[in-house]
């Protein structure tokens, strides 16, 4: 299938020292890769652009380097677990009705941005299949980030082939570049603030515990809580605190939307009993990569208490697609200190 190239216009122009202003100011040099990226976000039309590459390459800070530049009120970013929460909340709000629930959430942006834009699952794939025709027909200049580029999406061979005409969409309306450099800046984290002020801790005893300022929950402590219908037990909740345990978030059906919400309400975390991730099994194991995405994305600072220590993630090999970002994210979490 062959889909109609829409005609490329101009758009919002970014000014052309936005991003050595940017680096100069965070400290780094930018790489050759990042470069061309640049110069293809400086003149981005209405067919947007696709980043893609591994993990820690400066994907993230492009997009979030652009966004802040561009001269307009009209714009938004979000995570994409985010965007599919709020329009699946708002097609049911209008019934079934797709173009009504963008006009709730899009209305006049023009420049729509995606963080980690990813298709995992078949039900996911048919949600993008009715919405990317949607958004290109508003004519919103789309910008995404993602690990994998357009011919990985979907990857599952039962699948693949029925995703096509959605792959080849993307790669005709968007410009599709590669940040691939030779650094991966997350490994020179300072672990100073959010997320990355959080920690891995294994085994977890009372004594670890205690030395980070924290006291097991009480039985007697347990909540409910139901962020988006799921239930979910809460070991301990209270004012923007919250302690989950693996078993009650990643074994049961929950959902990134539940992450979302809890991630607003609460801006402190603990997630105990974590165990071996190569073994725990395939959904959990997404629910727990999930999670994380949600945790790193909101900048919330976390403690996670594991069976095992944070190096044994190199060896989960049946860990889910997402495993080097993963890898990566919980790397810059600080180093638990000698005993």
């Amino acid at each position: 299938m062959r889909w109609r190239r829409r005609v490329s216009s101009p758009v919002l122009s970014v000014p052309a020292g936005a991003f050595d202003d940017a680096a100069r100011a965070q400290g780094y040099a930018i790489d050759d890769a990042q470069r061309q990226a640049i110069s293809q976000l400086r003149n981005a039309t209405t067919r947007g652009v696709y980043l893609w590459g591994p993990v820690g390459r400066g994907k993230s800070w492009l997009m979030s380097t652009y966004f802040t530049a561009l001269p307009t009120e009209h714009k938004r970013r979000m995570h994409f677990h985010e965007f599919f929460r709020e329009l699946h909340a708002e097609i049911r709000r209008h019934r079934n009705d797709l173009d009504a629930a963008l006009d709730a959430i899009v209305g006049d942006i023009r420049v729509l941005c995606f963080d980690e834009f990813h298709v995992h699952d078949i039900a996911d794939a048919k949600f993008v299949e009715r919405l990317l025709p949607a958004l290109f027909a508003r004519h919103v200049t789309l910008v995404v980030t993602s690990n994998y580029p357009p011919n990985r999406l979907l990857p599952n061979p039962l699948f693949h082939d029925t995703f096509l005409p959605t792959i080849e969409l993307i790669e005709q309306s968007l410009d599709v570049v590669v940040v691939d450099g030779p650094r991966d800046y997350r490994a020179v984290s300072g672990h100073s603030s959010g997320f990355a002020s959080g920690r891995w801790v294994a085994p977890g005893t009372a004594e670890e515990l205690s030395a980070l300022g924290l006291e097991l929950p009480a039985p007697d402590e347990r909540r409910i809580l139901t962020p988006c219908g799921h239930p979910i037990t809460a070991l301990r909740s209270d004012a923007r605190r919250l302690w989950l345990d693996f078993a009650h978030v990643c074994e049961h059906t929950t959902a990134p939307s539940d992450y979302l919400t809890l991630a607003a309400q609460f801006d402190h975390w603990v997630l105990s009993g974590i165990p071996d991730l190569g073994i725990a099994g395939r959904e959990p194991a997404q629910r727990f990569a999930n999670l994380v995405d949600v945790l790193y994305d909101r900048d919330v600072p976390t403690v996670f208490v594991a069976a095992r220590p944070l190096e044994s993630l190199a060896a989960a090999e049946r860990f889910p697609l997402d495993i080097d970002r993963i890898r990566s994210r919980l790397g810059q979490l600080q180093p638990v200190p000698a005993a």
